[in-house]
């Protein structure tokens, strides 16, 4: 066990690196250690306790990947993937997820884990990339997952929110081909089963994700990649305006104008693409 003194971010953080890097002691006293010091966290405050949460998992996961480089550990790894996916949504911290999303995409690739686990980990994933910018992270993880849930004769009605969200991605995002390989004519006529002849119509009719329609450049990787970006500079500059009504036409004039002069994309905020919705 470790020490109990006061905790605060940085001690429990150098404590983290301290206990990875510390290779003289076993592999499984180390993650003990881990887990002790994850409980130990009471007196932080919620977003300092979280983001220590995230190092606990990631050290965890780093050192379980080190001492099985096979995968064999691939149920504990995916149950961490899944918390540290969760704890990364709740701080609202979206960048880091993109990565977990083509880590866990590969442990499905390499069929080590069962899909008993696959069934309770994944979806949790994929709800927590399907909440950040990375359409493509996210259209590529589902297709793994409903194309194994296929191969275990498991793709049926209760996936077929997941399903619809796949199509519609397909429709949207720019080049999504390159994954072809996973997506082969059964896996399709498979999911095609899911709908009746007026539910795929109305998705190849209006393929929008969520309530409302989005410019089409929001679909790009490109857009995936300056997305943080351009928001940082938006929030410097707007950090001491007032959040009036109306100030949604505000932000979003700078950003257009912003996205066009910085990187020559010309955007259409939600009030264009959505000329019927009434906005305050």
């Amino acid at each position: 066990m470790e020490d109990k003194e006061r905790a605060t971010p940085t001690k429990l953080n150098k404590k983290i690196t301290e206990i990875v890097n510390d290779t003289a002691d076993s592999i499984e006293n180390r993650i003990e250690r881990v887990i002790a010091l994850h409980d130990s966290m009471e007196e932080l405050e919620k977003k300092e306790r979280l983001r220590v949460e995230a190092a606990c998992f990631e050290a965890l996961i780093e050192m379980l990947i080190a001492e099985h480089a096979n995968l064999s550990n691939a149920a504990d790894l995916l149950e961490l993937y899944a918390l540290l996916a969760e704890t990364y949504a709740e701080l609202n911290d979206n960048r880091p997820v993109k990565d977990i999303a083509y880590k866990v995409r590969d442990i499905i690739r390499c069929e080590e884990a069962t899909w008993e686990v696959l069934e309770e980990t994944v979806p949790r994933i994929i709800d927590a990339v399907n909440d950040t910018v990375y359409n493509h992270a996210s259209y590529d993880l589902t297709l793994m997952f409903l194309r194994k849930a296929f191969k275990e004769g498991k793709l049926d009605e209760e996936l077929k929110g997941r399903a619809r969200r796949l199509l519609k991605l397909r429709i949207l995002l720019e080049d999504p081909g390159y994954f072809d390989g996973f997506f082969s004519k059964e896996l399709q006529d498979a999911i095609a089963a899911l709908f009746s002849s007026d539910e795929l119509m109305k998705i190849i009719m209006n393929p929008s994700v969520g309530t409302l329609r989005c410019d089409p450049v929001e679909y790009t990787f490109r857009w995936e990649n300056i997305y943080h970006e351009v928001e940082r500079r938006l929030d410097e500059r707007f950090a001491n305006a007032p959040r009036h009504m109306g100030f949604c036409f505000k932000y979003w004039s700078a950003k257009r104008e912003l996205l066009k002069e910085e990187y020559g994309i010309d955007w259409k905020s939600p009030a264009q693409m959505n000329p019927r919705v009434m906005f305050d």
